[in-house]
């Protein structure tokens, strides 16, 4: 096993991981090594590099863009992904069932089953359990440098991009279905939830080829806060202004430069946006029930 950590997420977790690496990972199975990253984009380097030098799991070890970086160095091997969960929402170890506990992860990572899963890809880079634009692009824009961290952070931004954000007209291209629709946001899910378990798509499928796609329409602010309950409850999809659709391939078209995420990670584009979601290429390491 190869562990890649950020080292800026701490010493207490470097401190953190080492003890429980020592106490509950099973050294009669595995042998292992820790990397650190030193740059944005250096954990697919050093997850490619693993690869190479023959390590079987690669194991990420931070929140969502710690596990898309790894991941990404990942695709289309045999080596499969692991995480322990040492970032703010971690939907997807969520999702995957690793929990929130480093220790209760590591062990986990001793029993855990192969499974392949499919990538998503947007205007050529990856994404693994979802990517959007609008309202909570901005978001995870607004995020980007902050040093504080966490539910209130997110919470705060977020409730700072409720009230500034203007849905925007946007053309979308199913499969051959097309809409036009002035949304708040657009979410393309390969995985069910974002962090702190908010479910935005609660049907999606991680290995069946094909995206969610939820659309979020314009409707006054405080339906969308009133919404929150449900996507914790897993039905926002009864929401009045929530459109629901499934394809394994997506172009959306909207006016002006559009706030992005992937995963998690905000990032700005122009232009048309093309998400593709290629199936099972990569292979994962899911706990057991």
């Amino acid at each position: 096993m190869a562990f890649i950590v950020n080292p800026k997420a701490g010493t207490r977790l470097q401190n953190s991981l080492s003890k429980n690496l020592d106490l509950h990972l099973n050294h009669r199975l595995f042998e292992y090594k820790t990397f650190f990253t030193e740059r944005p984009g250096h954990a697919t380097e050093l997850a490619r590099e693993a690869v190479a030098a023959g390590f079987e799991i690669v194991v990420a070890v931070g929140g969502d863009g710690s596990i898309n970086e790894v991941a990404a160095g990942l695709v289309g091997t045999q080596a499969a992904l692991g995480i322990v969960p040492a970032g703010s929402g971690n939907g997807l170890a969520m999702h995957l069932g690793y929990g929130r506990d480093i220790a209760g992860a590591v062990r986990k990572l001793n029993s855990a089953e192969e499974k392949w899963v499919d990538c998503g890809i947007l205007n050529g880079r990856y994404f693994f359990n979802m990517a959007g634009l609008g309202f909570d692009g901005l978001v995870s824009n607004l995020m980007q440098g902050q040093e504080k961290r966490g539910f209130s952070a997110y919470f705060l931004k977020s409730v700072e991009a409720g009230l500034q954000f203007e849905p925007k007209n946007c053309r979308i291209e199913m499969d051959g279905q097309v809409i036009s629709e002035k949304c708040f946001a657009v979410t393309v899910a390969n995985g069910p939830m974002y962090g702190y378990n908010f479910q935005i798509a609660p049907d999606a499928l991680m290995d069946d080829g094909l995206f969610e796609i939820v659309i979020l329409k314009d409707a006054p602010r405080w339906q969308y806060f009133a919404a929150v309950p449900s996507t914790l409850m897993g039905n926002i999809y009864d929401e009045s202004f929530v459109a629901h659709f499934r394809a394994g391939k997506v172009k959306i078209t909207c006016e002006g430069e559009n706030f992005v995420h992937l995963d998690g990670e905000g990032v700005k584009m122009d232009g048309e946006l093309f998400f593709e979601n290629r199936g099972k290429c990569l292979k994962i390491l899911v706990p057991k029930k």
